[in-house]
C-alpha cells in the first residue's frame, strides 16, 4: 500500500471512530458531507457516477439535493440545482432525462433522453423542501412542475389501482406493467399531496403501500428488484431482470423506515437474524432460491439495516451495524451510490 493511500485510510478509520464517539457525530457526519461533497459532486454541481465511467444519473441529483437540504447547504444545493435543469430538464414534457455522461463521438451530454421516475420524484421532493427550508418561491414552482409532470405522464391504471410507471416509455406489457418497487418513495407521495392534487397523491401513496406488500417473495420475504403487475391482478417477479432482493430494493426499506408506523417486511427481520448468526449482511438474497449471496453487502446497505435494527427496537444490533457500516464507508472507494444511502439512513433528509 502505498503512503498516500495508507495516508487516506487512516483517516476514514479515524472518521469512523469519531463517528462513534458520544457528542461528537454531529460534527462528524457534517465531516462525510463534506467528503461527500469533495469526492462525489464535481465543482459544476455534478454528482458522479464512478462505477459508471463517471456518467451523472437524475436519480444521483436528486439525492445530493436531498442531502443538501438535510445539511442546509444552500450553495451546493443551488449548484446541483442548476447543473440538472440545465443537462436533464431538455424534455418538452419536464421530465428528466435519466442518463448524462460521454457520447461515443467523445462529447458529453444526455446518453439517453428516457426519464426514470425515481430521478424525477426525488428531484421533485428535494424542491418543495428545499423551498420550506429556506423560503425560496422559485423552487416550490420548479417542484410543482415536475410534480405535475410525473402526475401526466406517468400515471397507470393497474386493477383500479394508481402505479407511477418507472419511465415514460420501456414498461409497459402485453401481459401487465413492469414496476421497481424502490421508485415508490412514500414520503414524497406524503408531501406531494400537501402541495399538488391531494386526492391522486394520497391513492398512489396508500395504492403504492399495497404494491409493496405484494412484493415480497419467498422464504427470505424481502422486496424484488423489480416486479411486474399482471392484467390478473397478481404480481409476480419481473425475472427478466432480476430474481434478487438486492441493491435496488434495499431503499423500500429505507423508504418505509420513514413511517411513523412500522409496516416493514417480514424479512427483514430474519435477515437481522442471519447476520446475528453469520456475521454479516448479504449483497442480495436469491428470491427464488431462497438463498444468501455469501458476498457482504455494502456500508449503505449496513447503514439501513441499521435504522430497520433501531426502529424494530434493537439498539445494540442497530449500534454495531452503524458501527460496521462507518467502517466500510472509509474502505469503499467513491462509491456515490453507497454513500448516498449510508447519508440517506442517518439523517432525516427524507422525512
Amino acid at each position: 500500500m502505498s503512503m498516500t493511500k495508507a495516508i487516506k485510510l487512516f483517516a476514514w478509520l479515524a472518521l469512523a471512530f469519531l463517528c462513534s464517539v458520544p457528542g461528537v457525530a454531529s460534527g462528524a457526519e457534517q465531516t462525510l458531507w463534506g467528503r461527500y461533497k469533495a469526492d462525489i459532486i464535481d465543482k459544476d454541481g455534478r454528482v458522479l457516477d464512478y462505477y459508471q465511467d463517471k456518467n451523472s444519473h437524475s436519480e444521483g441529483q436528486g439525492y445530493g439535493m436531498l442531502l443538501a437540504v438535510a445539511y442546509d447547504d444552500q450553495a451546493t444545493f443551488d449548484t446541483l440545482w442548476k447543473w440538472t435543469w440545465q443537462n436533464l430538464q431538455k424534455r418538452s414534457d419536464k421530465l428528466l432525462a435519466w442518463q448524462w455522461g460521454k457520447r461515443d463521438n467523445g462529447r458529453w451530454d444526455v446518453i439517453d433522453y428516457n426519464n426514470a421516475s425515481d430521478g424525477d420524484i426525488l428531484t421533485a421532493y428535494a424542491l418543495l423542501r428545499a423551498s420550506e427550508k429556506w423560503g425560496r418561491a422559485e423552487f416550490k414552482a420548479d417542484g410543482l412542475q415536475l410534480v405535475k409532470a410525473i402526475r401526466e405522464n406517468l400515471a397507470m391504471n393497474w386493477d383500479g389501482r394508481t402505479v407511477i410507471l418507472p419511465s415514460y416509455y420501456g414498461f409497459t406489457k402485453d401481459d401487465g406493467i413492469v414496476v421497481n418497487p424502490s421508485y415508490i418513495i412514500l414520503p414524497a407521495y406524503r408531501r406531494f399531496a400537501k402541495e399538488d392534487d391531494r386526492k391522486f397523491w394520497e391513492k398512489a401513496y396508500e395504492d403504492g403501500l399495497h404494491i409493496i406488500a405484494l412484493s415480497s417473495f419467498g422464504y427470505k420475504s424481502l422486496p424484488a428488484d423489480w416486479v411486474k403487475l399482471m392484467d390478473n391482478g397478481k404480481i409476480r417477479i419481473h425475472g427478466e431482470r432480476s430474481v434478487y432482493a438486492a441493491h435496488e430494493s434495499v431503499r423500500v426499506i429505507l423508504h418505509l423506515l420513514q413511517e411513523d408506523r412500522s409496516i416493514l417486511p417480514k424479512g427483514v427481520a430474519e435477515t437481522l437474524k442471519f447476520y446475528e448468526g453469520a456475521g454479516y449482511i448479504p449483497l442480495k438474497a436469491d428470491l427464488e432460491e431462497d438463498t444468501y449471496s455469501m458476498h457482504s453487502a455494502s456500508a449503505g446497505v449496513y447503514a439501513i439495516y441499521g435504522a430497520a435494527a433501531e426502529k424494530l427496537g434493537k439498539k445494540a444490533l442497530a449500534e454495531k451495524l452503524f458501527k460496521e457500516a462507518r467502517e466500510k464507508l472509509g474502505y469503499e472507494k467513491n462509491n456515490y451510490y453507497s454513500f448516498s444511502l449510508y447519508l440517506l439512513a442517518t439523517t432525516q433528509a427524507l422525512r
